[in-house]
Parts: C-alpha cells; structure tokens; sequence
C-alpha cells in the first residue's frame, strides 16, 4: 500500500489522464443530469454532489472550488431538489481546447488544499502548507 501512495504521491499532471470517460463518449452522450449539484441521498445516506470538482471530466475549464457549505437539508427537500434538478445544474466556465487545460492558478491551489489530503507526507518530504480553514 505504502508503495501505491509514493507513486501517485510523485504523478504529475503531464502523466494524469484528466478525463478517463472520454473514450466512451461515442457509446454513451453526456446528460445534463450530471451537472446536478446538491445532495444526493441512498436511504439513510445522504451526500453532497459536487461536479464543478470533476468538471474537466465534462469538458470544461476546472477553476478553484467555492468553499463548500453545508446547509441543513431535510430527506423531502433533498428528493424534492433531485426531482426538479434543472433548477439545480451547476453552472459551468468555458469548454477546454485540450483535455488538461484548467484555471492558471488551479493547479498551486491543487499541491496546496487537496494534495495533502490524497496522499500523506512520507518520512524525509518537505513540510506541507496546512489547509485553509
């Protein structure tokens, strides 16, 4: 396992596929329900979708992520949500010319906030910025 984390501790964006999906485009089209954005519940789960976290998936520019807020929702408004999800799309930037292509500015933001917590520091790494709050 240990193995498995220094690897993709050390992946640089040039050796990331950014957008895994794009092959199956021809077999299956992209619906607009993916942009979906709120919660989504399964039973007593619930969650919160985010796609603006995946958006070079769909083909878009990815930009730094808003701070997230969790507002308290109850299981009728959150399948009253789900049920009229147009009202709920999240709206979206530009379309990429090339399948990496994301902020100026988003990639400083990635090592900084999100890199820390996908792979943990090993023994003899530099120290890591902590995350804003």
């Amino acid at each position: 396992m240990l193995t498995y984390r220094r690897r993709l501790d050390r992946l640089t964006p040039d050796v990331v596929c950014w957008i895994p999906y794009g092959d199956h485009r021809s077999f299956r089209e992209f619906e607009v329900i993916s942009l979906f954005t709120n919660h989504l519940r399964w039973v007593p789960l619930a969650v919160i979708y985010r796609p603006k976290r995946v958006v070079r998936q769909f083909r878009y520019i990815q930009t730094i992520l808003p701070h997230l807020t969790a507002p308290s929702t109850f299981v009728e408004e959150m399948d009253a949500r789900w049920m009229q999800f147009n009202d709920y799309i999240a709206p979206l930037g530009k379309i990429c010319v090339v399948h990496d292509q994301c902020s100026s500015d988003y990639m400083e933001w990635f090592y900084m906030i999100l890199h820390p917590f996908m792979s943990p520091a090993q023994l003899g790494d530099p120290p890591r910025v902590s995350p804003v709050q």
